[in-house]
């Protein structure tokens, strides 16, 4: 349905953070906040083996589940995370939303094949017609 770049995302005054893109690997030396494995298994997976081609394990010094809560602790200096660029809009300050060079998070919609439910065939068009266009990444 949609693609949307991947930011890194770290606390204002962050040596990087004026650069105008990065790549996973500048980010080795960092210290990182994430959401927990068991809260999305398959994000993960994909993760641990776009850090491992970026040459890295990521130190992972704290977990939580939500984006807003990471944000929170990447804004108190405690590490960075890369998130959908789309969360910009929901911290406006304390952060920096750098863009990842070649991360892209995608947007899919799953349901049963059969299902002739107007309500879902409603859904699909309306959802149809954000994707392509709402621009996630503009904040208000």
């Amino acid at each position: 349905m949609t693609t949307e770049q991947v930011c890194a995302v770290l606390p204002e005054g962050h040596p990087l953070a004026g650069r105008a893109e990065l790549t996973l690997a500048d980010l080795a030396n960092e210290a990182w906040v994430m959401t927990p494995r068991s809260s999305w298994e398959p994000w993960h997976r994909a993760y641990q083996d776009q850090f491992r081609e970026a040459g890295f394990v990521p130190n992972v010094v704290q977990e939580e589940a939500g984006v807003q809560s990471l944000l929170g602790l990447v804004a108190a200096g405690l590490g960075v995370t890369r998130l959908a660029c789309s969360a910009a809009s929901l911290r406006r300050t304390g952060v920096v939303f750098v863009p990842l060079t070649g991360a892209y998070a995608y947007t899919e919609m799953v349901w049963l094949s059969g299902n002739t439910a107007p309500a879902l065939h409603r859904l699909l068009d309306v959802v149809t017609d954000l994707a392509a266009t709402t621009d996630l990444t503009s904040t208000g």
